[in-house]
């Protein structure tokens, strides 16, 4: 299927082949289990409720962070209940079709005709269509308002790794038309759940982290610390039988991450040349190609830059210097990094906008495996550097503060904070119910009374319900502050 890809006119067997290859289930009844397995993340079930809904539902997130495989297993669930022909699965950047819009228009019509066997506006029942990594198709917006004007019994879910692609692209033509969920690589809890197969153990897993919850928003809207703490304590008490094994799933966390098939991997050599591989695709087939970055050597040192360099604040002038590009050049890059969800960004934390915007910026790489493939680092020697050990846990809690933040208020940018003065900083600050809630890590054996002065310091001059101090073991209350071992604290968020 050589020739022009734009105004080519496709042999209709030959599509209806392909098509076949991507919906084996249309033959055999059922979703090959190595494209739907068993283990199911929380997105899936959010996802599963959207069913129902006409919107449009874009999914979103990292390279092989698992977007394929949710669609997949939303497919087995839609063969099982509904019919393997009420669903129809597209791979966009499939290389041989090189699909373009008049070859999705051949698709759509081979699918109705033949699959279907009615038209879409006959449509009486539901059907879905999946059409993964859609931003490699120019103008999917616009085909996509139209299907959803016409009001025809067919729902869609899209998939891109790129938020600027799906979010820019669709912001103005799908208004009020699509749905966005967004998926990251697995937070530490997820990756407990698929180690620890037992459903009971699941369950228990899921409850302790919801009660978690919602005794810190009660302890947040309470300004009490010790409730919170007692619940804390009663639920470290009853996992005291599993801590040692959440302790080594903890390390093999911060050495590898949460992306999908690095999970599953236990070879640390296969894991880090995987996320090398992940890394690699991402720079080159969804930024340089895609925002045609034009000195993709001082991209690469950038993002290396900032893994090394991870958890600290970074001045973006000096930066530029360093890299030998414009400032703005420096920021476009920062934001391409961003869209992509390999980094993310906490500013000075201030009532001031103003402040907040002339202060430096904390960096994070998001995920642990990524930032220990770019330096690499991701090997067991990291365990026992205190340092570079150190910026990964922040980073690591950093994280889930912000998917706590997002599962308490649910908004479309999520920010989390830092502070400091001339002398004293605090690690992390997250606002709930518009209060401040310092955090801060010391992942340490032992700690002083002088390491908290950047806590004390910030609770002065901004009250705060109480104060959390992640530490490796340390659960305790002292006055207002609460220490958390961290696997405790991952758990609850």
């Amino acid at each position: 299927m050589s020739g022009d890809k734009e105004g080519r006119d496709y042999d209709e067997t030959e599509i209806l082949r392909i098509m076949y290859a991507h919906n084996p289930w249309w033959t055999s009844r059922r979703v090959p289990s190595s494209k739907a397995p068993p283990f199911k993340r929380r997105d899936f079930y959010k996802l599963l409720e959207s069913l129902d809904d006409s919107k449009v539902m874009a999914i979103v997130g990292a390279r092989r962070v698992g977007k394929t495989t949710l669609m997949y297993q939303l497919i087995d669930y839609i063969v099982s209940k509904f019919g393997p022909e009420r669903v129809m699965y597209l791979s966009i950047d499939d290389p041989y079709l090189r699909i373009d819009t008049k070859l999705l228009g051949q698709i759509f019509d081979l699918y109705s005709r033949f699959i279907l066997k009615h038209p879409f506006q006959e449509l009486t029942d539901q059907v879905y269509i999946f059409l993964d990594e859609i931003q490699t198709l120019k103008g999917w917006e616009f085909i996509l308002k139209r299907w959803f004007d016409l009001g025809y019994k067919v729902k869609f879910f899209v998939s891109g790794s790129s938020s600027i692609n799906i979010l820019t692209g669709g912001a103005e033509s799908l208004v009020g038309r699509m749905s966005l969920q967004i998926v990251f690589p697995m937070k530490f809890l997820e990756t407990i759940r698929f180690h620890m197969t037992d459903r009971d153990f699941n369950r228990r897993f899921d409850r302790i982290n919801w009660e978690l919850r919602e005794a810190l928003k009660a302890a947040v809207w309470r300004d009490d610390a010790e409730t919170f703490y007692l619940a804390l304590r009663e639920k470290a008490n009853a996992l005291a039988a599993d801590i040692d094994r959440i302790i080594l799933l903890l390390q093999d966390y911060l050495l590898k991450g949460g992306y999908p098939e690095v999970v599953k991997t236990k070879d640390l050599y296969l894991a880090a040349e995987n996320l090398k591989t992940y890394l690699n695709l991402t720079i080159y087939k969804d930024i340089v190609r895609t925002f045609k970055i034009r000195d993709p050597i001082a991209f690469e040192e950038l993002i290396a830059i900032l893994a090394r360099e991870c958890s600290q604040r970074l001045n973006y002038s000096g930066l530029a210097r360093t890299l030998g590009l414009k400032r703005h050049t420096l920021k476009s890059y920062i934001y391409f990094l961003k869209t992509t969800f390999l980094i993310s960004e906490s500013e000075y934390y201030s009532k001031s906008r103003a402040k907040r915007v002339r202060r430096e910026k904390k960096v994070y790489i998001n995920d642990p495996g990524i930032r220990n493939a770019a330096v690499g680092a991701l090997n067991e020697y990291l365990l026992s550097d205190i340092a570079e050990l150190g910026k990964v846990v922040e980073a690591v809690v950093a994280d889930h503060c912000r998917r706590l933040k997002f599962h308490l208020e649910p908004t479309s940018e999520v920010q989390i904070f830092y502070w400091k003065d001339k002398r004293y900083e605090t690690d992390i600050v997250v606002e709930i119910f518009h209060k401040p809630l310092p955090i801060e890590v010391k992942y340490r054996d032992r700690i002083e009374r002088r390491d908290l002065k950047g806590l004390s310091e910030f609770s002065k001059r901004n009250k705060p319900p109480f104060q959390i101090v992640v530490t490796r073991e340390r659960l305790d209350l002292d006055g207002n502050i609460i220490f958390i071992p961290l696997w405790l604290f991952l758990i609850m968020c």
